[in-house]
């Protein structure tokens, strides 16, 4: 199975990106390539056409006091956390590289969730930028889900894991990269579901 998973410098892309094996061929993405089966962003040509692509790359921010709010700051979460996905994604299909998707996987938060944010005190949150840009992906899914692509399309949260972005006290991001492949491998993202898939406990949080 050839995988493909952006943002592989860090976090659950690095751990991921260290399961391939004969069966999980994982090729990574990244700005700066360092490794073998690693490609900058614009080796199209060159990547093998994956079964499951994984959009993952992402940046948080924290805080949501609009008297501070940072335009540029905003910007740039806007345009990691959801143009750069689309715009990758839409490149690789124009180039014709996904003729053998199966599985278009994109990771999310549970901040992707409308009614998880109600839900929280303005302290709970982690940002404007962060969180629109989660949410945004959540109405990209569901939007893209229109068009009847003939692969299964998901939003994945990952749960809070002991990363920079995560926290210290997070689960352990090599638990869930091995938990998220085993998810891939037995073909469990095949269905789409109507909601945001929670790696840690397999419950569906709402769009």
């Amino acid at each position: 199975m050839n995988v493909l998973i952006t943002g592989v410098s860090s976090g659950l892309g690095k751990e991921v990106f260290s399961l391939r094996n004969s069966s999980f061929a994982v090729y990574g993405v990244s700005r700066n390539p360092l490794t073998p089966h690693v490609f900058s962003y614009d080796s199209i040509e060159a990547l093998p056409n994956p079964e499951v692509l994984i959009l993952n790359a992402a940046i948080g921010d924290q805080g949501v006091d609009f008297r501070t709010f940072d335009a540029d700051g905003f910007k740039e979460i806007m345009d990691v956390n959801l143009m750069q996905p689309l715009s990758y994604f839409s490149t690789l299909y124009r180039a014709g590289k996904l003729s053998d998707l199966k599985q278009l996987l994109i990771i999310g938060s549970r901040f992707s969730s409308v009614p998880y944010i109600q839900s929280q005190e303005a302290s709970a949150l982690p940002g404007y930028g962060y969180c629109i840009s989660k949410a945004s992906l959540a109405l990209f899914v569901q939007v893209l889900r229109k068009e009847a692509f003939p692969f299964s399309i998901n939003l994945v949260h990952p749960g809070v894991l002991n990363t920079e972005m995560g926290s210290p006290e997070g689960l352990n991001a090599g638990d869930m990269a091995r938990k998220f492949q085993s998810k891939i491998l037995d073909n469990s993202f095949l269905q789409e579901f109507n909601g945001i898939y929670e790696l840690p406990t397999d419950e569906i949080i709402p769009f």
